[in-house]
């Protein structure tokens, strides 16, 4: 008895271990940089991520600001040649830290961000980008700023759902001591709540500087050990991990909301 008790242990963990969203979702590289048109000071995130064999769809969209409905920057997805995905957000600094910071507390899942802001006193902006996705940005620029979004994919709704908790499975990618960034999912029982996350965090940012690393995909990838953020991954039941493992191998363009 004690020997299929032992085996059925080892079976779940092998499970876990091969199906688990950090050996498909990896952050390969990041840039945070900082640019001036007509006087405006726009802070802007280039990402490249992995997604198993799932792709972005090739869109470009407007960040609104919701109570003018101003633009305020952008948001682009791009798939790339060697089955990477770029995400691209560049926000009006100015503008959007001076919206309702109650809106880039949580993930759209209602859970805490998978990052943040060290600095006592700074809030978090969340800017509601497409149907159910967000943009979120905060800080200051001249100590630590982070950026992100959070993007809704309702291929995912049919899985994840059936996890009776939101969760978020998040892997830490340590680029440098001022760079890091953090890549994975988040997951709710309600459709509109599952998606992908990506976000970066710049220890130290002034207005002129740009900071990356490995952001040319040619020269290489990052090849720090991705770090676990929490425990939400002994939440979920190994056939879940096994549905959602089989839909990020899917060769597809996904649809974001």
């Amino acid at each position: 008895m004690k020997l299929l008790q032992l085996a059925s242990v080892l079976g779940t963990l092998t499970i876990l271990s091969a199906c688990s969203p950090n050996g498909n979702v990896s952050l390969k590289a990041v840039d945070i940089s900082t640019s001036q048109i007509n006087s405006v000071t726009y802070v802007n995130l280039d990402a490249i991520v992995t997604l198993g064999s799932l792709k972005f769809p090739n869109i470009e969209v407007p960040l609104l600001n919701p109570n003018t409905m101003h633009n305020i920057g952008q948001m682009a997805l791009q798939q790339m040649d060697d089955g990477t995905n770029r995400l691209s957000v560049s926000v009006d600094y100015n503008e959007a830290t001076h919206l309702d910071p109650s809106l880039g507390k949580t993930l759209p899942n209602g859970r805490e961000l998978p990052i943040q802001l060290s600095q006592t006193g700074q809030s978090m902006i969340g800017i509601s980008v497409l149907e159910q996705s967000k943009i979120y940005i905060g800080g200051d620029l001249n100590r630590e700023i982070v950026v992100g979004a959070a993007i809704a994919i309702p291929a995912f709704d049919g899985v994840m759902s059936q996890v009776p908790i939101p969760l978020n499975l998040f892997y830490s990618f340590p680029f440098s001591t001022e760079v890091s960034g953090v890549a994975g999912l988040f997951s709710g029982p309600s459709r509109g709540q599952n998606g992908v996350g990506i976000f970066a965090k710049e220890s130290i940012l002034a207005p002129h500087l740009s900071k990356s690393m490995n952001f040319d995909n040619s020269a290489g990838t990052s090849t720090v050990a991705a770090i676990p953020v929490g425990a939400d991954l002994n939440q979920i039941d190994p056939l879940t991990l096994f549905r959602l493992d089989r839909i990020l191998k899917k060769n597809a363009t996904l649809k974001v909301k």
